[in-house]
């Protein structure tokens, strides 16, 4: 039986082979920003957890999201809390280590607001080089 699940395995594997990266690499700078973001959550529990994300996930919650919400303050009056993406993969693109796109949500007094949004890497600094928002309309 054993045998056969190997077997099945290995097949499957030739069929449907898996990519080892799910996304792009991050430059040297950006694994640093990320390795460091990581070593300064609190939990041991919160720490595994955020080592497992995808690239396109750790991206967006370490470096494009610090770089939103002051984005997002100009359009939207009195944000104070932006999500990017959901857990659903899908909502976040790594294109490159210089480039993420997205939806997300910001709230204000008046409630949440969907958006669309374009975070420019920089992979020499590990930063965000800039945050664009294209607000959907309120509802």
């Amino acid at each position: 039986m054993m045998q056969t699940a190997r077997m099945f395995g290995a097949a499957m594997l030739a069929l449907y082979p898996v990519s080892a990266q799910a996304s792009p690499a991050l430059s040297a700078a950006q694994s640093a920003v990320v390795a460091k973001s990581i070593s300064a959550l609190k939990h041991p529990e919160e720490r595994r957890l955020a080592s497992g994300w995808s690239n396109a996930k750790k991206v967006a919650e370490m470096i494009c999201r610090p770089a939103a919400l002051p984005a997002l303050q100009k359009q939207v009056p009195g944000a104070d809390r932006v999500f990017l993406g959901t857990d659903d993969p899908a909502t976040r693109a790594l294109a490159s280590n210089e480039i993420l796109t997205g939806t997300g949500q910001v709230r204000a007094a008046a409630g949440w607001r969907d958006f669309t949004f374009t975070c420019k890497l920089d992979p020499e600094t590990g930063k965000a080089a800039g945050f664009k928002a294209v607000l959907q309309p309120a509802a």
